[in-house]
């Protein structure tokens, strides 16, 4: 095998996720690498009207680590008509040379490397002569005047696993993937056979739709390419194309630590700045970590600091593994919570929030029924922060005493810079709160009392939706990650919860086959998804709309049509 033949030229453990904590662990040689990698199975249908010979799509790489597929085939919704061997499909070797494959149509099955052999094996053998090549390769579909026929292929990617981490973008394949599908500032990204994208390294010139309209992520001149999307330039403070040259400045994508991404290619808390900064003199950097305690010290701690005590009710609200994404740190938390009766008569919660990771953050809170990130954008929340004086260029100054406090979630900016200060009214300070921390700075835990937040009341006879988030990884407020934050109604007097999930809607697409796409936010106002693994997202942005429709939305824009073209006579064009 593929493993064995080239793993006395690899190191083990091949490939590692990130901060070497995994669901699945180190993944050892290619093995192991493709048995925790995604498998996705596409369905593609072509048909095409003008004239032959024009490349459908051009010359491009895949961003799997390899495709195994059948040759394509010309199909007829007409049954009397014979299936066809589909030719057009050219690879371009090493050298350079544009390659005709020629494919029998018997028993044919193909394997092509994609661009994932680079990122996670080529730059790691002793020996480069050895190296894989990933297969550029381009389609030319001819054109069919019988609008009967359309040209159908099936084939089964395998992708890296979605928590590998890729030192040179700085993040996660799951994540670098995620944003492509996500951000795409077109709305859709030209997909090669394997749904490579534009913005991969190996992408290679653009793609076109099967009319042969050219789709290349260009922007006008009054906005920047940057986050991986078009952003207005007067939605920054800049009004012209020239006002940062007049000011003798540079237009730069950066972060608010002014670090340069020269390309626009990353997630995170990034816009459209008059700068000299350049990504060589202010390249991007992590945040300062907070030193994790010893994990021989805390593993016997946790089921003291998270007994339930006097508390009526306590449940489980850490993430449901089922619901996070591949990879994600999860962190163990609890609620508990008490109905007390003040001296006037009125009920409140008394509730306590444990999290088993160190103190960066922890929150919780109501929910925003229709607020964007499931919920989180319009949220009334208590927060427990270690420090204060807040600058999302330095962080937190912990030379303050930690604080808690109530705050309301910006409904369009994620970033804590959007939302940094306390609501401080008279009706906010009958709301108790305080924060806890273990001895040995383990787990963190944040205290309430009140009949509100933010003068939204407890259902205290009822349920009620709510969110918590956390971080132990950063004094930045930083982004809490897939695995330190769930969404969940609860029941204040049975102490029934259940987790709430994004909801996946499906739209049709304008053509002649309705398919399907995942619902995945695209702020178009100014304020961005500023938030993620990064760090320069200091909120609790971008995950919870894209966790469920990352499937649904990555792979239905390249499963399309194959079955419909063969039993309902009714062709699209390829997404």
């Amino acid at each position: 095998s593929l493993s064995a033949a080239m793993g006395a030229l690899l190191p083990k453990p091949l490939v590692s996720p990130r901060n070497g904590v995994s669901n699945a662990g180190e993944y050892e040689d290619i093995k192991k690498v493709v048995d925790g990698g995604e498998h996705l199975e596409h369905f593609h249908s072509y048909q095409k009207a003008g004239a032959a010979g024009e490349e459908t799509i051009e010359f491009h790489t895949d961003q799997g680590l390899f495709i195994a597929f059948t040759p394509g085939l010309i199909v007829s919704s007409n049954p009397s008509l014979d299936v066809e061997l589909s030719d057009g499909f050219y690879v371009q070797g090493s050298d350079g040379e544009k390659i005709l494959m020629q494919f029998t149509g018997d028993d044919d099955l193909v394997f092509m490397m994609g661009d994932g052999v680079n990122q996670f094996i080529n730059d790691k053998l002793t020996d480069g002569k050895k190296a894989l090549q990933a297969t550029p390769h381009a389609l030319t579909v001819p054109a069919l005047e019988d609008v009967s026929k359309a040209r159908v292929w099936y084939g089964r990617m395998v992708l890296p696993p979605m928590d590998a981490f890729i030192p040179s973008m700085g993040s996660t394949f799951g994540e670098t993937r995620q944003v492509l599908v996500d951000s795409s500032p077109t709305g859709d990204m030209p997909l090669g056979v394997g749904c490579s994208s534009p913005n991969m390294k190996a992408f290679i010139d653009t793609s076109r739709n099967l009319d042969g309209e050219e789709e290349e992520p260009k922007c006008p001149d009054d906005e920047l390419f940057c986050w991986f999307r078009c952003m207005a330039l007067a939605d920054h403070g800049i009004q012209t194309p020239t006002t940062c040259a007049e000011r003798n400045l540079g237009l730069q994508c950066a972060n608010p630590r002014l670090q340069v991404i020269p390309d626009g290619l990353k997630h995170g808390d990034y816009w459209p700045q008059c700068t000299n900064n350049t990504h060589i003199t202010h390249p991007y950097t992590n945040y300062p970590e907070i030193p994790q305690p010893d994990e021989d010290i805390c593993a016997g701690e946790w089921e003291e600091f998270s007994a339930k005590g006097d508390y009526d009710h306590m449940i489980t609200v850490t993430v449901p593994e089922e619901t996070a994404r591949e990879g994600a740190i999860i962190v163990d938390t609890k609620l508990y919570w008490s109905i007390i009766e003040s001296d006037d008569g009125m009920k409140k919660i008394k509730g306590r929030v444990a999290y088993s990771g160190p103190f960066g953050w922890l929150a919780v809170g109501f929910a925003s029924p229709d607020g964007k990130h499931n919920g989180m954008n319009g949220g009334n929340i208590i927060m427990a922060k270690p420090g204060g004086n807040y600058s999302p260029v330095t962080g937190l100054d912990l030379g303050v005493e930690p604080s808690t406090g109530t705050y309301k979630i910006d409904e369009n900016g994620s970033s804590h810079r959007h939302w940094s200060t306390p609501i401080d009214t008279e009706e906010t300070r009958t709301t108790v709160s305080d924060y806890e921390v273990h001895n040995d700075g383990c787990f963190t835990a944040l205290t309430f009392e009140s009949d509100h937040i933010n003068g939204q009341k407890f259902n205290v006879e009822g349920i009620d939706d709510m969110i918590w988030a956390g971080n132990g990884l950063d004094h930045f407020v930083g982004h809490h990650g897939r695995g330190g934050r769930a969404r969940f109604t609860v029941d204040w007097k049975s102490g029934e919860m259940t987790y709430l999930t994004p909801e996946v809607k499906v739209e049709p697409i304008d053509i002649a086959v309705a398919t399907a796409d995942g619902d995945v936010h695209n702020d178009a106002n100014g304020e961005y998804d500023d938030g993620h693994a990064d760090g320069d997202g200091a909120g609790n942005a971008n995950d919870e709309e894209v966790d469920a429709a990352e499937n649904d939305g990555f792979v239905k824009k390249c499963v399309v049509g194959l079955f419909t073209s063969l039993v309902g006579a009714t062709m699209m064009q390829y997404l």
